[in-house]
């Protein structure tokens, strides 16, 4: 992360030169909400799978530690490193940017909002993967399943802002007469979503933490208030269902 905060407005610069567009420091600011997720898979899934690997968690419940304790520690733990990588992303984008790029361009109180959803993202991302990690003794099995669960999710974000990305309710469609002449009509767009529809496909657009990486990076998020919200529900909901099972679950 603190090799892609350096080198993401060096890269950016080169190509300000090279092609003279205009690049600001927001172009690129929030990237790190796209990253996070597949290096907190790896990180959790060794993280944890060493403890299960190792007999650490059989020995802690062994000496009278708590599981739910235990569960709790194992998600502060990989939450405190979330929020970490993402500063080690901040830090010397901006250190770097500023001198190179100039400040940012869009308004403060947005930047603001959305530096704080990606970190309470990051920490939805630490949530989902010490549940899937805790559930499972096998090493090599958390890492896939962590690592695919989050292609997943950011994979589905995209089908959904693809879904989403259709502005325009009818598209032109050109047709040739018998003279040879063409003609344009307008014709209804079959891919634009309207109503309900679009309402139910942005919803999960939000609720997927895939999503709402899709749409800090790119800086266009449509509820920008709700996405802490919907994180923070997830937090809650996969930590108590993690805790409950984890009491449950016999350890070998």
């Amino acid at each position: 992360m603190f090799v892609i905060g350096i080198a993401s407005p060096l890269l950016r610069y080169r190509d300000m030169k090279q092609s003279g567009y205009i690049n600001n420091l927001d172009n690129g600011f929030f990237m790190c909400a796209l990253f996070i997720g597949i290096i907190l898979a790896v990180f959790c899934s060794l993280f944890i799978g060493t403890e299960h690997n190792d007999g650490t968690i059989r020995n802690k419940i062994i000496v009278g530690q708590k599981r739910e304790t235990i569960y709790l520690s194992n998600m502060v733990t990989c939450s405190i490193i979330a929020i970490t990588m993402c500063i080690v992303f901040f830090v010397p984008y901006l250190s770097v940017g500023i001198p190179l790029l100039g400040f940012f361009v869009a308004d403060m109180k947005m930047i603001v909002m959305i530096g704080v959803t990606v970190l309470v993202l990051s920490v939805t991302f630490a949530s989902l993967f010490t549940l899937v990690a805790m559930l499972s003794q096998n090493k090599a099995i958390i890492a896939v399943a962590c690592i695919l669960f989050s292609f997943g999710l950011l994979f589905a974000g995209a089908i959904c802002n693809r879904m989403l990305d259709q502005q325009t309710k009818t598209i032109p469609a050109y047709s040739t007469g018998e003279n040879g002449e063409s003609t344009a009509q307008e014709m209804e767009n079959p891919k634009y979503l309207d109503g309900t529809k679009r309402e139910i496909v942005q919803f999960f657009y939000d609720v997927n933490p895939g999503g709402q990486a899709i749409q800090c990076s790119t800086m266009q998020p449509v509820n920008l208030t709700r996405l802490p919200i919907y994180s923070l529900a997830i937090i809650v909901l996969t930590t108590g269902a993690g805790v409950w099972i984890f009491k449950k679950k016999d350890l070998k």
